[in-house]
């Protein structure tokens, strides 16, 4: 029986378990060749982080291979947006994991990202973004599961909490060109994207709580 190519062994649920490339000795980065097979885009709920030992077979495993250490889990709560443009790419996911810094306390994520989790809560939702890639370096090849974003979720009605609406909606263009954020028509035009109100315009007031319970849930899938 033919074995299923290494790309096929190394995709799927099971690789999306932990955030980790296979375990090796770091060594010095030659050419790099990166293939994007999927790209997640989510609502996810804090779990909190957990101490994580390796349990790869090579000589630097557990202490020495980087991939011990402090492990951050999140909850998918909604899929804001997928796309697969890779045969193999993993498939949406219940649940994320990545390592903030190994057991050496060398950072295993960049800084702004590691600061941004040392700020949560258990149980805060965020916005997180991964891609599942293919990576090349010097004819070793293997799945990196690299982080986008992970921003929180800013409080309901707060300027921050307009601000991210204001990207994920797209109402105004990345120069900032658009209706200001807040003004009669940036709401009208959110709220007919975001499906709070008809063609016709007829919803909640913005001003009342049930708008923006409504503009909250709509954009972010939760509450």
């Amino acid at each position: 029986m033919k074995k299923p190519s290494i790309l096929k062994q190394l995709s799927g649920p099971l690789a999306l378990v932990f955030m980790l490339s296979p375990c090796v000795n770091d060594g010095a980065v030659g050419e790099k060749k990166t293939v994007t097979l999927s790209r997640h885009e989510t609502v996810a709920e804090f779990r909190g982080t957990s101490e994580h030992r390796c349990r790869g077979l090579t000589s630097f495993c557990p202490d020495k291979c980087g991939h011990s250490g402090s492990l951050a889990t999140f909850r998918i709560v909604n899929y804001l947006s997928y796309d697969k443009p890779g045969e193999y790419g993993d498939p949406k996911s219940d649940e994320f994991m990545f390592l903030l810094e190994d057991n050496r306390k060398q950072p295993k994520v960049p800084a702004d990202i590691l600061a941004a989790v040392n700020y949560l809560k258990q149980g805060d939702k965020v916005l997180l973004s991964w891609n599942h890639d293919y990576v090349t370096v010097d004819g070793s090849s293997g799945p990196q599961r690299p982080l986008t974003k992970l921003e929180k979720i800013a409080d309901v009605g707060s300027k921050e909490w307009l601000q991210q609406i204001d990207r994920l909606v797209g109402v105004r263009d990345a120069s900032g060109h658009g209706p200001a954020i807040a003004s009669d028509e940036w709401v009208q035009a959110v709220s007919v994207k975001l499906k709070v109100y008809d063609d016709q315009g007829h919803g909640p007031s913005p001003d009342s709580d049930e708008w923006r319970s409504a503009i909250h849930r709509n954009a972010f899938g939760s509450h």
